[in-house]
């Protein structure tokens, strides 16, 4: 088979493919015509691949980042159950809020002098 292309490839500081195109162009791209590695097409990580003295190459030192995965994800149910809990805690708090001012009230009033009878005629 042969691995001869013209592709136009985006390349960051250290010669590493960052993206490429095989139809078009991309603005600011490198053309780069010659030989392939076979697996670069096929490849989801282009920027396994670098350019090396005008010579298209996997790179052998090249270390696949290691995204952060995220090791737990609540599914619907669980975010309906925390939202009602939240709910339930906001109401919560209004009556307890509610209640204290309520007894303030009250403290108030055993605290202030009684007010005399209204005598009727």
């Amino acid at each position: 088979m042969d691995n001869r292309i013209s592709l136009q490839l985006m390349l960051d500081a250290t010669g590493h493919v960052t993206s490429y195109a095989t139809v078009g162009g991309l603005t600011g791209a490198t053309t780069y015509e010659g030989e392939i590695p076979d697996e670069f097409l096929t490849s989801t990580q282009p920027q396994a691949f670098k350019l090396i003295n005008n010579v298209l190459t996997k790179d052998p030192d090249y270390v696949a980042p290691n995204p952060e995965v995220v090791k737990y994800q609540p599914n619907d149910e669980q975010r309906f159950q925390a939202q009602l809990a939240l709910q339930m805690a906001t109401m919560q708090k209004k009556q307890a809020e509610f209640n204290a001012q309520v007894l303030l009230q009250v403290a108030d009033i055993k605290k202030s002098p009684s007010t005399p009878a209204l005598e009727t005629k």
